[in-house]
């Protein structure tokens, strides 16, 4: 096990990009010492009072703690769903309102190597009653890849997950949060499973592999060695994509966990470090100003409510000069009939229309701006793929059901319609960040 430095260096960058206030005190609980010396060390620079301890046992007495970090101090208890569930009443009830809690765990020897997701899931959706009556839990900043073990040891699947502790307004909904959402509803791992099926290897957005190349090339000329952040990147399929046929080093985020999970599991058998990836927020996570050549996202931004605020986010991401495209579902100008008001409501969308993705565009202070309706290539693309589902029945009931194939049919059929009423469409957007003057 490494005792770099740069691990504990890493989880100073998360307190210091998530936390607005002074640290006075962070404690460590570490079986390894060396690496819990590592982090008692980094620390040193923030001037807080560190605590190093060797187990679980003192979590239990342990409370207002600005930070605490856990390194691989889970392994006997993360297939034990009680234990668990302890260690996390412990670890919220420990942590001060807003406190961060920084969860370090190597999953390379897992049996189950999705089990970020599921961890994820666990962590995400966890809530407990504190001593003030409080419903309080842990709400996710990111799960990210802890870099050292990504390029030193080609270990995709060391992580790190930090959360910052909040007060939530208690909840009888069924998902917990939108990440919960997601992956309870449209991406289940059977959902993930069917749409790749229909979609193309590695890949769950239209006309997979061909199209998103296609789509990639509008950029220009791309350059080996260049950045991209990919928004929404879901199973990985594009990021890889772009690594392999232009170099390009990508950072591909996505809130689905399961659908990261199988990206992950996926990059640790390719071990291509010119890829990592994060299950976070897009309008949370914390992007370094001016550090994208590119910003990429196929089909994804619908399922965020804040266009203008993504688009300024993304505007200050990328370095002068650099590009977003983005394709996305978007709404026609046709009167919506109610079926399809229940689709987006269902889907949790946010559809604007060519009109007001240019207006904020252009708000947000992009130039060379690029809008394009590409609604009647997503309509030759769901024929397609409706007509080889319908050819290749045989193969998909081998590894799927009737009622999953059933949905799937319903599903490409009633965008059809839509697409005919004009109250779905698929839209294309390209835009510059201007050079300095």
């Amino acid at each position: 096990m490494s005792s770099s430095l740069s691990i504990p260096r890493q989880a100073i960058y998360y307190v210091k990009k998530v936390l607005a206030r002074d640290i006075t005190n962070v404690q460590v609980v570490s079986p390894c010492e060396k690496q819990g010396q590592s982090f008692v060390t980094a620390f040193e620079e923030l001037s807080a009072n560190v605590k190093l301890n060797s187990s679980l046992e003192q979590l239990s007495n342990t409370r207002n703690t600005d930070v605490l970090i856990f390194n691989n101090a889970l392994s006997q208890i993360l297939n034990n769903a009680d234990l668990l569930t302890d260690f996390l009443k412990n670890a919220t009830n420990a942590a001060s309102i807003g406190g961060l809690v920084i969860i370090r765990e190597d999953l390379k020897n897992a049996t189950d190597k999705r089990q970020v997701a599921r961890l994820t899931d666990y962590f995400d959706v966890f809530r407990t009653t504190d001593s003030d009556g409080n419903n309080t839990g842990l709400d996710l900043y990111t799960v990210d890849q802890v870099n050292n073990s990504a390029y030193v040891e080609q270990n995709f699947l060391d992580f790190i997950f930090v959360f910052r502790k909040k007060v939530f307004a208690p909840t009888t909904d069924a998902t917990i949060t939108f990440r919960d959402f997601l992956d309870k509803t449209q991406y289940t791992n059977t959902g993930i499973d069917a749409y790749e099926w229909m979609f193309g290897v590695n890949f769950i957005s239209p006309g997979g592999y061909a199209e998103n190349l296609k789509i990639i090339k509008k950029f220009g000329d791309l350059k080996p060695g260049q950045t991209m952040l990919d928004i929404g990147v879901g199973i990985g399929g594009g990021a890889r994509q772009v690594a392999d046929e232009f170099g390009v080093h990508v950072h591909g985020i996505d809130l689905s966990s399961n659908m990261l999970a199988i990206a992950l599991e996926r990059l640790h058998e390719q071990k291509d470090s010119r890829v990592k990836y994060s299950i976070t927020d897009a309008l949370v996570y914390q992007f370094e100003d001016d550090s994208f050549d590119y910003v990429f996202s196929r089909d994804c931004i619908q399922h965020i409510p804040d266009t203008e605020k993504l688009f300024s986010r993304i505007f200050k991401a990328l370095k002068p000069g650099g590009k977003v495209l983005i394709t996305m579902y978007g709404k026609g100008y046709g009167e919506q009939s109610d079926k399809f008001k229940t689709y987006v409501s269902q889907r949790a969308y946010f559809l604007k229309n060519l009109k007001e993705i240019n207006e904020i565009a252009q708000k947000t202070g992009f130039v060379n701006v690029q809008t394009e309706n590409m609604t009647p290539r997503f309509k030759e693309i769901l024929l397609e793929e409706r007509s080889h589902l319908e050819q290749n029945e045989p193969e998909f009931l081998s590894k799927f059901t009737q009622r999953e194939r059933d949905s799937l049919i319903s599903g490409w059929t009633d965008k059809l319609g839509y697409i005919e009423k004009d109250n779905h469409n698929w839209n294309f957007f390209l835009a510059q960040k201007p050079f300095p003057k």
